[in-house]
């Protein structure tokens, strides 16, 4: 499948912005979050947490090395998906194929 050359930025996908709605109400298992305050977040839950600390060091080792200014998370997992995940272009597509149908 040829690449669709999606762009995230704070609350859109090429310029067209998702609706609150959809993370609001978890209408899709994914929305976009802010990669570098994202791991400010993570470094702040793993400081405070007294289980699961392994699961999100992991997370916090894995994003580290991640370049995306802006990347997708599960709304239910610590899923994340960038631009060079394999599921990048079809979560993109639905996630705007969703917002169109708003």
């Amino acid at each position: 499948m040829a690449k669709k050359g999606y762009i995230l930025t704070e609350d859109s996908i090429n310029g067209i912005k998702i609706n609150d709605k959809i993370r609001e109400e978890e209408l899709h298992e994914f929305s976009i979050i802010h990669r570098d305050s994202f791991l400010d977040e993570l470094i702040n839950w793993i400081s405070e947490a007294r289980q699961d600390k392994e699961l999100m060091k992991q997370d916090l080792k894995e994003l580290m090395n991640w370049n995306d200014e802006y990347i997708l998370t599960s709304n239910s997992t610590n899923h994340y998906i960038g631009v060079n995940s394999d599921d990048y272009e079809e979560t993109c597509t639905e996630l705007l194929e969703l917002n169109a149908s708003l």
